[in-house]
């Protein structure tokens, strides 16, 4: 598979992008040792800043396929005929703080509300989340500020693309450990990185998106969203430390057995965010 990735890299990249991504091939199929976290059944699980998860469509065999290859882009492995605006590279949800899975799930299993705040020239446009459940306490205070003419909401992305307290479209996700350097260093390679070219992220970045995407990676906010990442080529199936399952695989003892099976040394944990198989052994 290497030689296949590193094929489509030099036909498809040139200068700065191409040495980005040789790189990235180069570390993915390193022999780097990771060290996994250790949890015992019914523990609270903790994110640390910068931990990654990526949720799969439901199914055996994408999960199979994730735990044998990786996360890698599309456009590498051909395998999805969806065309996404940010190309040649795998999304993850970029965790912005240390907090509990518990808080996560809450926080991002609600919506994002825009609001206008004043009128006329000095109007602006304010996004944020809105938690699980706290619809109307947010609006309620909305509707007394004099200033708040109007707003609009939309559900998260999350609440599309991981396991949520709202939907069951989604039943697995994995939680990715990047506090190694060896992590942080792939981690780097981010789309959504400000500290990389402009005109690398052409390569990474449909043309009818591009100059819309330049805009929004320099002026992130709740919507765009501000806690997004787009790791060119991808990242390897070691940095996973444990699996997310919705409502629907937490019941479903054959799918918990083969996933345990196919992760030995990894931890199950559920939308309680509490360990429900543990790896502490």
């Amino acid at each position: 598979m290497e030689e296949k990735y590193i094929e489509y890299a030099n036909n498809r990249f040139k200068g700065k992008s191409l040495e980005l991504i040789l790189s990235q091939i180069e570390d993915f199929y390193s022999d780097e040792i990771i060290d996994y976290t250790k949890y015992s059944e019914n523990e609270e699980v903790f994110l640390k800043k910068g931990t990654f998860i990526h949720g799969i469509s439901q199914g055996i065999k994408n999960f199979d396929w994730v735990v044998k290859n990786g996360f890698i882009g599309n456009d590498f492995t051909n395998l999805s005929e969806t065309k996404n605006k940010i190309r040649n590279s795998i999304g993850m949800w970029n965790i912005k703080e240390d907090m509990f899975l518990k808080d996560y799930i809450q926080e991002y299993s609600g919506f994002t509300i825009s609001y206008v705040v004043g009128k006329g020239e000095d109007c602006k446009t304010v996004s944020k989340l809105i938690p699980y459940h706290k619809f109307d306490e947010i609006t309620e205070n909305i509707n007394n500020e004099e200033q708040i003419w109007t707003y609009w909401g939309n559900q998260t992305k999350e609440v599309r693309f991981i396991p949520s307290l709202v939907s069951n479209k989604r039943q697995i996700a994995f939680i990715l450990n990047m506090e190694s350097n060896y992590a942080r260093k792939m981690s780097i390679a981010d789309v959504w990185n400000l500290n990389i070219e402009d005109e690398i992220i052409k390569d990474f970045v449909d043309t009818r998106y591009y100059d819309k995407f330049i805009e929004e990676r320099k002026n992130r906010d709740a919507t765009t969203t501000d806690r997004e990442s787009a790791i060119m080529f991808g990242l390897p199936t070691k940095l996973i430390e444990g699996v997310l399952v919705g409502r629907k695989v937490e019941k479903d003892t054959k799918m918990l057995e083969h996933i345990k099976e196919k992760l030995p040394n990894r931890y199950i944990c559920n939308l309680d965010g509490k360990v429900i198989i543990g790896n502490n052994k």
